[in-house]
């Protein structure tokens, strides 16, 4: 039974620590656990080998879970190094804070060489154009731009080819501006049962990396591991690993990587309710009158909509949890508003009240709606579930 489910609104956010305590609390909110976030991150470190670095990867906004926040917290517990998808979000992180590495997975625009350098950011690279772009810039700089060279042994996304890649790390040590800290890879299919796919990319990565140690040329951090390598290839560590959605408490897939016992969920979402009314037969409920009651029913506004990543249509989660029992949602979730059916619950389990705690994701009493649930009904995954939360939802972090 969750503790918090029992208290009342005014209690629960008494304990609650809020990052920006300028800002009004609005009455849909994102709760993080810090022992959560910790707990995940030991289990995880606890399959490395004490040489291997731990970079993890707090991009889009720390899969929803408040990068600057979550990053702090992981800062803390011990994590060598952090990965985002942007310069934006490194830079975030800095104002934020966070003095461990930051590499930048994605693509940068030469013209940010000089954020880069000024904030000692990391940026990968993977073609030689914008490499002497780079470092032309940097060359007005104080510092050497560091830089990861990425490899595309099989996603096909970004990278250099591994033919081309000893060609392109002779050339970029060739450049005195920029300094090659680390290569990888990263995985297409480690996430799955069969590891055929990834095998063959590691396959691949490895014989890049012992090329290069041949001549000389190997960088000092290679790289290769998420979160589904770390957890079932072990021999994919290398270096450095890159784990994300375990970090968060998340199934890498939800069918096919399951997360180990002892992994927690570090997000839970939720909102009150502000007004319980009658819905007479033939009365319709929101936008377009898609749903119509046939029946006396008592209905629920929840202050929660697409515009905070609670999805609208072709279709949304099906219902939220209200008294421990699922309240379904009637008619069209709108930007700020969605409305539930609570005739049920108020049946059973007594009336429903305005500032009652309705649950989105997470657990109340004996029930929950977990990110992979939703994810289900909405046909998506639990990555996309939680990444699509607004930033306009404040972060909560709680024990």
């Amino acid at each position: 039974m969750d503790n918090r489910s029992s208290m009342t609104v005014e209690e629960r956010r008494a304990k609650v620590f809020h990052p920006f305590p300028a800002e009004p609390l609005r009455p849909t909110w994102i709760e993080v656990s810090r022992s959560a976030l910790v707990n995940n991150y030991r289990l995880l470190r606890s399959r490395l080998a004490t040489t291997t670095k731990f970079m993890a990867v707090v991009k889009a906004n720390a899969y929803g879970h408040g990068a600057a926040e979550t990053a702090r917290i992981l800062q803390a517990a011990g994590a060598d190094a952090f990965a985002v998808a942007t310069l934006q979000e490194a830079l975030e992180l800095r104002a934020a804070g966070i003095e461990r590495p930051i590499l930048v997975l994605g693509y940068t625009p030469a013209s940010q060489t000089s954020l880069a350098v000024k904030h000692s950011i990391t940026l990968t690279l993977f073609e030689l154009e914008t490499a002497a772009a780079m470092n032309a810039i940097a060359r007005t700089q104080t510092q050497p731009l560091i830089v990861h060279l990425k490899v595309n042994t099989g996603m096909n996304r970004l990278g250099v080819k591994p033919a081309l890649a000893p060609q392109m790390v002779a050339a970029l040590r060739q450049f005195e501006s920029l300094r090659l800290e680390g290569i990888f890879t990263h995985f297409a299919t480690a996430d799955e049962l069969d590891k055929r796919h990834a095998e063959a990319q590691f396959r691949r990565f490895q014989q890049l990396l012992e090329e290069l140690e041949r001549n000389g040329l190997r960088p000092p951090l290679a790289h290769a591991a998420n979160s589904a390598a770390l957890l079932t290839m072990p021999h994919t560590h290398l270096d450095m690993v890159r784990p994300g959605i375990a970090l968060y408490g998340l199934d890498p897939d939800a069918e096919q990587c399951r997360l180990p016992e002892g992994f927690r969920p570090a997000l839970a979402w939720k909102a009150i309710v502000v007004q319980v009314s009658d819905l007479e037969p033939g009365e319709a409920v929101s936008y377009g009158r898609e749903f119509i009651a046939d029946r006396p029913m008592r209905i629920a506004a929840l202050p929660v909509g697409y515009a905070d990543g609670f999805p609208r249509k072709p279709q949304n989660w099906g219902s939220v949890l209200i008294h421990g029992r699922p309240a379904p949602i009637l008619g069209r979730v709108c930007m700020d508003q969605c409305v539930v059916d609570v005739t049920a619950i108020e049946t059973e389990h007594g009336p429903v009240r305005q500032g009652d705690e309705a649950i989105l994701i997470g657990r109340q009493g004996d029930a929950e709606i977990s990110a992979a649930e939703a994810g289900r009904r909405v046909g998506t995954n639990n990555y996309d579930i939680v990444s699509r939360i607004l930033a306009r939802v404040p972060r909560l972090y709680v024990d």
